[in-house]
C-alpha cells in the first residue's frame, strides 16, 4: 500500500510539473516585443520580433489592440488587429507591423503581440497593459 501510494504521488508530481513547463512561453528561440511611443494624446504601437537562433526562422504574429473607456455609462470598447507572416534570419531583429491608437484619460488599453509557429503553437509573447495600474507588463 505505501508503494502504491509512493508511486500516485510520483505521478502526481511529474504530471503537474508537466502542466506547469508546457503552460509557459518560452522565448528561448523567438522574442516578441511591443515598443511604445507617445505622440500628443495617442500611442504609437511597434511590435518587434528578434531571432536568439543561428538557424533562419518562420512564423506568423498577431498583434491585438483592445481599448476601453470606463468614462462612459456603456463602457465602449474596440478592437484593433494586424496578422502577417515573416522570415528572420540569424540573430535579426525585425519590425513587423505599426499601429496608433488615441487615448484619453479614462482608457484602459491591452496590447498583445502573439508569435505562432506553423502548426499554430505559441512560441512568443509580449503584452502592455495602459491604464490599468493593476496589471503589469508580462
Amino acid at each position: 500500500m505505501h508503494k502504491l501510494y509512493n508511486c500516485f504521488i510520483y505521478l502526481l508530481t511529474f504530471f503537474i510539473g508537466l502542466t506547469i513547463a508546457y503552460s509557459q512561453v518560452p522565448q528561448n528561440e523567438i522574442k516578441a516585443k511591443i515598443e511604445l511611443e507617445t505622440i500628443e494624446s495617442s500611442i504609437k504601437v511597434t511590435g518587434m520580433v528578434e531571432n536568439l537562433t543561428a538557424v533562419t526562422k518562420s512564423a506568423t504574429y498577431k498583434l491585438s489592440v483592445i481599448k476601453n473607456n470606463a468614462s462612459t455609462s456603456n463602457e465602449n470598447q474596440s478592437n484593433n488587429a494586424q496578422e502577417g507572416v515573416f522570415t528572420l534570419n540569424p540573430r535579426e531583429t525585425q519590425k513587423l507591423c505599426v499601429t496608433q491608437v488615441s487615448r484619453g484619460e479614462e482608457d484602459n488599453i491591452i496590447i498583445l503581440l502573439i508569435l505562432y509557429d506553423e502548426n499554430k503553437q505559441i512560441i512568443g509573447k509580449d503584452r502592455v497593459v495602459i491604464g490599468d495600474e493593476k496589471k503589469k507588463r508580462i
